[in-house]
């Protein structure tokens, strides 16, 4: 099983302190470092929960698609002669 290394890193940004307060309210964070990570964490998770959903869709296309079609001969060069 691999683990994952957790490194952090001490940049500089500007940030908009509007768009800062707003963040920190809507997620419940009362630093800058935390309202930072969680937004970017949040962000993560959405990205790969949307890929598992597409996932998901294909998986479940192609096996609707198995019912109707014979998979094999469509992935084998006979399907293109």
């Amino acid at each position: 099983m691999r683990y994952a290394v957790h490194t952090t890193r001490r940049t500089t940004i500007e940030i908009d302190d509007d768009l800062l307060d707003r963040a920190m309210v809507a997620l419940g964070c009362t630093t800058m470092r935390a309202t930072v990570e969680e937004a970017l964490r949040r962000a993560g998770d959405l990205a790969a929960d949307e890929a598992d959903r597409r996932a998901a869709a294909q998986n479940a296309y192609l096996d609707r698609l198995e019912a109707r079609a014979d998979l094999g001969v469509l992935a084998s060069d006979e399907m293109w002669r």
